[in-house]
């Protein structure tokens, strides 16, 4: 009869634990159905969902379904929060069920990365007419990184300051920086390796990212271009970048293993005779060359303006306008290593207000909504450690984002 009693007691506290864990699982995870709706499969897709939308207490998440991979929290350029998770691949008009439930997912490698670095343990020196009274940073012997910089006044370019120049953001396919100073033009750093490779890049010799290392290069020459994607504002004949303002704070809001950001914010920006404030933040995922870039202006503009830098070795590509995104884009043998290259920027249709060019640029002039405008920035290398040699190949890349951009992967929650 003890014995007996002893059974029924387990039983009992078994069966009590298995509830327990089945009310906690419950409260603490979310059931979401992602689907591909298109008949093309989507290689490393990252999952975005309004927090808003999802009722889970603060605490470390995964998404499960075979393999636990990380939750992030991320937010827009407007300050809404929203839930990412990494999806390997989709088949065409897959169906994949996630359960977003309590954990960690340690295992699971950083796949992208951002900072803003600078010097420490030196000054400033203001150099004379001779040098355009060009700041210089001098007797510095070291390297922090605050990720965050509000600039100083009177920064000029090639102070020997900041690491690289400016912020650098980097996936495992490609790397980019901006310069923080007057050119504000964005560089693209070519990739041998999908390792995170920016920590080490710019503290030996400062600019001998320009030769070609194990990791790769700095492999574009900007100049006075809009490079890649760069921010401007179009004045009728030309493409003027954010030169001028009162003043710029930049900071790294996110450093992720799925996204990394950087957020830019110029105050007094003169945009070709309106002064107004800009807010930038551009955001790179996992497995993706592309960047995203979103603008928030004060001010009624309706002629902001990006493109690509104009190259004799290079075609001129352009999509048509009959989809929700477009795209202009060139390829040839463009890079400073003299290698096939392919650059495309992608934006909405519905926003064009023209594409045109000036001297140095092909350059797409767009309308913000609301004061908000956002564009997709993607570069290509014939020496990537996923190498695009031909036009063919770069045409591939292109309509992989197209597709991700105009049939948008879906979910729901059961």
């Amino acid at each position: 009869m003890g014995k007996s009693l002893t059974c029924i007691k387990r039983i009992i506290i078994s069966a009590v634990f298995l509830l327990t864990v089945n009310m906690l699982t419950a409260q603490y995870s979310t059931s979401v159905v992602i689907k591909n709706p298109s008949n093309n499969e989507i290689v490393d897709y990252t999952v975005e969902i309004p927090v808003e939308k999802l009722s889970l207490p603060l605490g470390n998440y995964v998404a499960f379904d075979s393999t636990a991979v990380p939750v992030e929290l991320v937010k827009d350029v407007c300050g809404n929060t929203k839930l990412i998770f990494p999806v390997s691949h989709l088949n065409g008009l897959e169906e994949r069920d996630f359960l977003i439930i309590r954990g960690d997912a340690y295992e699971y490698p950083k796949r992208t990365y951002a900072e803003l670095s600078h010097k420490i343990g030196g000054k400033f020196v203001q150099h004379g007419a001779d040098k355009k009274n060009r700041m210089e940073y001098v007797g510095g012997y070291s390297w922090v990184k605050p990720n965050y910089l509000r600039v100083p006044d009177g920064f000029t370019d090639h102070a020997y300051y900041i690491k690289y120049e400016g912020p650098g953001w980097e996936s495992d396919k490609v790397a980019f920086r901006f310069y923080l100073d007057w050119r504000n033009g964005i560089d693209v750093f070519g990739k041998k390796t999908p390792q995170i490779v920016l920590p080490a890049v710019g503290i030996d010799g400062y600019d001998n990212y320009h030769n070609m290392s194990d990791w790769g290069m700095d492999n574009m020459k900007v100049g006075s271009s809009l490079g890649i994607g760069s921010i401007a504002v179009w004045n009728g004949t030309k493409a003027i970048r954010v030169e001028k303002t009162d003043s710029v704070v930049c900071y790294i809001p996110t450093d992720g293993k799925v996204r990394s950001q950087v957020m830019t914010h110029y105050y007094g920006w003169d945009a070709n005779g309106v002064k107004c404030n800009l807010t930038s933040l551009i955001s790179i995922d996992a497995g993706s060359r592309v960047s995203h870039m979103e603008l928030l202006v004060d001010k009624d503009l309706d002629n902001i303006a990006t493109g690509i830098i104009k190259d004799k070795n290079a075609e001129f590509i352009q999509s048509g306008k009959d989809a929700e995104w477009s795209y202009i884009a060139t390829f040839g043998k463009q890079s400073l290593n003299n290698d096939m290259m392919g650059l495309a920027v992608f934006y909405r249709t519905n926003q064009l207000k023209e594409i045109t060019q000036d001297e140095k640029n092909h350059v797409v002039v767009l309308k913000p909504e609301n004061g908000m405008v956002d564009y997709y920035f993607m570069p290509t290398w014939e020496l990537d450690w996923e190498p695009v040699v031909t036009k063919s190949d770069f045409q591939r890349c292109i309509d992989e984002v197209m597709n991700r951009l105009n049939s948008e992967v879906n979910y729901e929650f059961r």
